[in-house]
């Protein structure tokens, strides 16, 4: 789904999955923290949605919507074809209404209306009305696996800035408010280097490059959509890392 938000091995391992470097490759599920299923009633929409809306000069926008417990959301749009896969993240608070439609309000940048049913969210018009025509059916989003958003807000106040994970082997990567990269592979190498300074360093693209007594280290973070294979959840980074002649491709987050 397209276009700092609006976030290991046992925790980030599986938080998030691989995808191919400025592009949305797929990648598979690597943690439960990343991995836990939306949790949906007929009266508490809370969880993560997504869908693919019409778009006017563009193949469609892959939208997600996460609705936290705590009245907050996050969305994150890609416009297909456009922006270099990069993500549009908008964040605010919501409520519902009891009404005849159950309705979401969105009180960020952009104010828009849903129908909370069946477990998914309709997009309503201006007015809280359905969308009708040959294209409702792109006006509904599907649930999709959330973030552990809980756990993410444990590892910020443990003084994490970011957080990357991969598979195929399983890798995590954490960089902590003391600009330090740890590195680690799941039954395999582990690494904690300074945090270099990134070059390039650009809003879409920073990489940093340290050398250690056995390998050369490569870190790359794209500004680019990277969507979870398993769980389908779209991330806004993607990350490459490349340590001793591998490379290991993943998705991220900023804390």
């Amino acid at each position: 789904m397209l276009y700092r938000a609006l976030i290991f091995t046992t925790i980030l391992g599986i938080l998030f999955s691989a995808c191919g470097s400025g592009s949305r490759q797929p990648a598979a599920d690597t943690s439960a923290l990343l991995a836990t299923d939306s949790a949906h009633s007929n009266i508490h929409p809370a969880g993560s949605y997504q869908g693919t809306l019409p778009c006017a000069d563009c193949p469609g926008i892959d939208y997600q919507i996460s609705l936290y417990d705590d009245n907050h959301y996050r969305t994150l749009m890609v416009y297909r074809d456009r922006n270099n896969n990069r993500p549009v993240i908008d964040t605010g608070t919501w409520q519902m209404e009891q009404d005849t439609l159950v309705r979401i309000i969105l009180g960020g940048k952009h104010k828009q209306l849903f129908r909370f049913e069946d477990g998914r969210l309709y997009q309503l018009n201006e007015h809280g009305q359905p969308i009708t025509g040959a294209l409702a059916d792109n006006y509904i989003l599907r649930p999709v696996k959330s973030i552990d958003r809980g756990r993410l807000q444990e590892k910020a106040a443990a003084g994490i800035d970011f957080l990357a994970a991969g598979t195929r082997p399983g890798w995590n990567l954490e960089i902590d408010h003391q600009k330090t990269i740890s590195f680690h592979i799941t039954n395999g190498d582990s690494l904690r280097v300074p945090m270099p300074r990134a070059r390039p360093n650009t809003d879409t693209l920073k990489v940093y490059t340290a050398k250690t007594e056995t390998a050369e280290f490569i870190l790359t973070i794209r500004n680019a959509a990277c969507m979870d294979d398993a769980s389908g959840f779209m991330h806004p980074y993607s990350v490459e890392v490349q340590m001793k002649d591998s490379t290991y491709r993943g998705c991220g987050e900023y804390l």
